[in-house]
């Protein structure tokens, strides 16, 4: 049995959802009050820093990353 490992990343700012396919296919949703919450299942910990370094190089702040544990 193999496990994913699903992430909520919180940013500040809206990002439009066009930047999914950069960013691991992430469901992107928008909060009210302003910020950015990526949602999705990552494959490994290089595709969880390469979110981050895009994150870093679009200049947002990170506000939260959670993760949980998803049974396949």
């Amino acid at each position: 049995m193999s496990s994913s490992q699903f992430y909520e990343i919180r940013i500040e700012g809206h990002l439009g959802t066009s930047w999914s396919p950069w960013l691991e296919d992430m469901t992107i949703i928008h909060t009210k009050d302003g910020e950015t919450i990526l949602a999705g299942l990552l494959r490994d910990q290089a595709a969880l820093h390469g979110v981050f370094s895009r994150i870093r190089d679009l200049g947002l702040p990170l506000v939260e990353v959670k993760r949980t544990i998803f049974q396949e």
